[in-house]
C-alpha cells in the first residue's frame, strides 16, 4: 500500500504526480499547437485520494490509466507525422523498451517461478499474445522470447528497437561523408544485440547492459537534435556574439 501511494503522489522524479506535472509545464509552453480534448486531459487534476485503502487506490490508478490512454490514442490518431512525431513516438519507444528491461531483470532471472513469470507478461501486456501462441504452460525461454525479442509483438523490446530504426532514419544527418554518428553508432550496438541474441543469453546482466545503452541512445539523441545551453549554441555554430 504505502510503495503504490508512493508511486502515485510521491515527490520522486518517476512518481505519477511529478510526471503529470511534468507533462503540464510541458503542454502549457506549446497550448496552442494542442487540441482541446488533449489540453483537458493534460490539465485534469490527478484523482483524489478517498482513502488508503487497497480498494481506493486501485481506482485512482485505473482513472490514470484511462486518462494516459486516451492521450496515447490522440497522439495516434490525430497528431500529424512531423518530425516532432517522430521524437514524440521515439520517446514512448525508448520509456517502452527501458520499462521492459527493468522488468525482464526483476520478474525473468533463471530463478523465475511461474508467478514471476505471469507478472512479467501482464506488465508487458502479454499475457494474451502468450497464451494464443504457446498450448503448454509458463516456461522462462518463451516468456523471455515473447517480451524482448519478438518482432511481431508491439510490446516486446525488438519491436520498440525497429520503430525507433525506422524514425532515425527518416531524421537528417548533420554529415555527408557516410559516417554513422554517435547517436546512430550507439542505436547500432543495441540492434545488433537484439538481433544475435537468445532467450537463454537475457540474463540480468546483458538486460541491465541493454537498459544502459538506451538510457545513452536517449541522451545521445537530445545532444544531437535539441540544443543544450551554451553548449548547444557551440556546437551548432551559434552565438550570440
Amino acid at each position: 500500500r504505502e510503495l503504490a501511494q508512493l508511486a502515485l503522489d510521491g515527490d520522486g522524479p518517476a512518481s505519477v504526480a511529478t510526471l503529470v506535472r511534468n507533462a503540464r509545464t510541458i503542454a502549457s509552453v506549446t497550448r496552442d499547437r494542442l487540441s482541446a480534448d488533449v489540453w483537458r486531459l493534460v490539465d485534469a487534476p490527478l484523482p483524489k485520494r478517498a482513502s488508503d485503502d487497497a480498494e481506493s487506490t486501485l481506482a485512482r490508478a485505473i482513472d490514470l490509466q484511462e486518462r494516459f490512454s486516451a492521450l496515447a490514442g490522440l497522439a495516434a490518431e490525430n497528431m500529424g507525422r512531423t518530425a516532432g512525431w517522430r521524437f514524440h513516438d521515439m520517446g514512448r519507444r525508448m520509456e517502452r523498451a527501458l520499462w521492459a528491461c527493468r522488468m525482464v531483470r526483476l520478474f525473468g532471472g533463471k530463478d523465475a517461478s511461474a508467478d514471476d513469470l505471469s507478472t512479467l507478461l501482464d506488465l508487458c501486456d502479454s499475457q494474451i499474445s502468450y497464451r494464443a501462441r504457446y498450448l503448454v504452460g509458463l516456461a522462462l525461454e518463451p516468456v523471455r522470447d515473447l517480451v524482448t525479442l519478438d518482432p511481431y509483438n508491439p510490446r516486446s523490446i525488438a519491436y520498440q528497437v525497429d520503430r525507433i530504426s525506422t524514425h532515425l532514419k527518416a531524421l537528417p544527418a548533420l554529415h555527408d561523408d557516410g559516417m554513422d554518428e554517435p547517436h546512430v553508432s550507439l542505436f547500432h550496438r543495441i540492434e545488433a544485440v537484439i538481433r544475435t541474441a537468445g532467450a537463454e543469453s537475457l540474463d540480468g546482466q546483458v538486460m541491465l547492459g541493454l537498459e544502459n545503452m538506451l538510457s545513452e541512445l536517449s541522451n545521445a539523441i537530445s545532444a544531437r537534435f535539441f540544443l543544450q545551453g551554451n553548449e548547444g549554441f557551440r556546437m551548432s555554430r551559434m552565438t550570440l556574439a
